[in-house]
C-alpha cells in the first residue's frame, strides 16, 4: 500500500514518534512517501532517519516558474476543487491573522506536493499535528481524490483550533494521544463528528529498551543518579527540576543529575545551577542520537521530567522518553499535567508531581528512595503498561489496519 506521511520538516530531532512510526510501517511493507513543508535544518540527524530522506518530497522556492505553471495548470483541470479551496480558506474563522496567511501560503506551496502524490498513485495520507501538515494534507486529498488522517498532539491543538475546524468535515479520522486531548477536541468541534476522533497512543519499539531485571534502586552506597531528557525550552520545566534539585542537596541526599537535550534556554539554566551551587551535581551533555539514549537511560537511578505550561509553546501531551525509560525499567516522575498521569499513573507505575511544584517533585524523590520495595513494584507495572499500550508494533499494526480499510472503501 502506497501512503504519504505529511510532516513539518523530515527528518526532525524531536519527533521519534513520527520517526518511529515510519520505521513499523516501512517493517511491515507499506510504501512510504514523506512530504516535509520544511527543507531539513537540523544540524543532527538521526541514523534510522536517512534511509526515508531519499523519499522525502521538500517544497520547491515560490519563484520557481514549475509552482506557478502547476497553479495555472491545477486551475484548468480542476477549477471546482481550486476555487473550492481558495474559498474555504478565505472563510475560514480566525482571530488570527498571521495563522491564516500561513494557511494561504501552504496552498501556494502544495501543487508540487500534489504533483508527486498523484505521479505516486498515492492511496492514503497521513498528517502529523493539526497544523500546516493537516492543511497539506487536506489540500492534497481534495485534488489527488485520496482519503486522510492525521495525528493530532498536544501545542498543535491547545494553542489554537482553527485549523482542524476548517478540515473536520473531510478528514476521515482524528487521532489523539490521549484521553486528555479527546476531551479537549470534543468540546472544540461540531458534535457530529465526534465518532471521527480516537485515541491513539504514541509508542516505542520495547525491543530496543530491554527490561533491567537487577535495579538496586535505593540499596547502593553510590551517589543517586538522576536524569532528565528533552529540549531546552520551558514546557519541560527543568527550572523547577533545578529547583527541587536544590531542595534535594538540602535534604542532605547524594546525587548526581545528568541532562541531555540543548535549547533556547541553556545558558539561563546553566546560570541558575550555579546560582544554586549545583555546579557538583548537575551536567548537561548536550543533545544525544537516538541510538545513545538507552544506554544513558540504563546507567541512570530515576528519570524526571517536570512538564509544564508556556504561554507560547503550550505544554507537552505524553513525552516519548518516559515510555523509554519505564520499558527499562527506569522509575520516572513527571507532573499532573494533560495527558501524562494516563501513562504515569501515580503510585502505579511511577509518580506525578504537582506542576510547578519543587517541593512536590522532591518529595517524590525522596518517596522513592525511602520505599524501594513499592519503586520496585512501580517499575513492574510500568513495563507491563509499556507492552500492552505503548508498544509501536500494536500502534503501527492499527494504524497501517485502518489506512488499508480507507484505501479499500475508496
Amino acid at each position: 500500500m502506497k501512503v504519504g506521511y505529511v510532516v513539518s520538516m523530515f527528518p526532525c530531532w524531536s519527533e521519534t514518534f513520527i520517526l518511529n512510526e515510519l520505521i513499523d510501517h516501512f517493517n511491515n511493507g507499506l510504501d512510504l512517501n514523506i512530504f516535509s513543508l520544511k527543507n531539513c535544518s537540523e544540524n543532527m540527524v538521526h541514523d534510522e532517519a536517512i534511509p526515508f530522506i531519499s523519499k522525502t518530497v521538500y517544497p520547491i522556492h515560490l519563484l520557481n516558474p514549475i509552482l506557478w505553471f502547476l497553479h495555472a495548470l491545477f486551475i484548468i483541470i480542476h477549477p471546482k476543487i481550486y476555487c473550492h479551496i481558495f474559498a474555504q480558506i478565505a472563510m475560514m474563522y480566525t482571530k488570527n491573522y498571521a495563522l491564516k496567511l500561513k494557511v494561504f501560503m501552504i496552498f501556494i506551496l502544495s501543487p508540487i506536493f500534489v504533483k508527486y502524490a498523484k505521479e505516486r498513485n498515492l492511496e492514503f495520507l497521513h498528517a502529523h499535528f493539526a497544523t500546516y501538515p493537516t492543511v497539506l494534507a487536506w489540500i492534497i486529498s481534495s485534488f489527488a481524490e485520496i482519503p486522510f488522517s492525521l495525528t493530532a498532539h498536544a501545542h498543535d491543538i491547545y494553542l489554537n483550533q482553527d485549523i482542524l475546524n476548517l478540515v473536520i468535515r473531510d478528514v476521515s479520522k482524528v487521532f489523539t494521544i490521549s484521553e486528555y486531548n479527546k476531551d479537549f477536541i470534543l468540546r472544540r468541534i461540531d458534535k457530529i463528528y465526534s465518532r471521527k476522533v480516537e485515541v491513539l497512543h504514541c509508542g516505542i519499539n520495547i525491543e530496543r529498551f530491554p527490561f533491567a531485571d537487577n535495579k538496586a534502586f535505593g540499596k547502593v552506597e553510590r551517589p543517586l543518579r538522576i536524569i532528565s531528557i528533552g529540549r531546552l525550552t520551558g514546557i519541560k520545566g527543568f527550572v523547577y527540576l533545578l529547583d527541587a534539585l536544590k531542595l534535594l542537596k538540602n535534604n542532605n541526599i547524594n546525587f548526581r543529575c545528568s541532562i541531555i537535550g540543548d535549547g533556547p534556554l541553556k545558558n539561563i539554566l546553566q546560570d541558575q545551577v550555579c546560582k544554586l551551587d549545583l555546579s557538583h551535581y548537575v551536567s548537561f551533555l548536550g543533545s544525544k542520537k537516538t541510538e545513545e539514549i538507552p544506554q544513558y537511560l540504563k546507567d541512570a537511578d530515576l528519570f524526571i521530567l517536570a512538564c509544564t505550561k508556556d504561554e507560547t509553546e503550550g505544554h507537552d501531551g505524553i513525552p516519548l522518553v518516559f515510555m523509554e525509560a519505564m520499558a527499562l525499567g527506569v522509575p520516572v516522575i513527571g507532573t499532573q499535567l494533560s495527558g501524562i498521569p494516563e501513562l504515569i499513573r501515580h503510585g502505579q507505575t511511577g509518580l506525578c508531581a504537582s506542576v510547578d511544584n519543587p517541593e512536590s517533585i522532591k518529595n517524590n524523590i525522596l518517596y522513592l528512595i525511602n520505599n524501594p520495595d513499592e519503586t520496585e513494584k512501580m517499575r513492574q507495572a510500568a513495563r507491563m503498561l509499556i507492552e500492552d499500550e505503548f508498544n509501536i508494533e500494536k500502534v503501527g499494526n492499527r494504524l497501517s489496519t485502518f489506512f488499508l480499510h480507507q484505501s479499500i472503501e475508496r
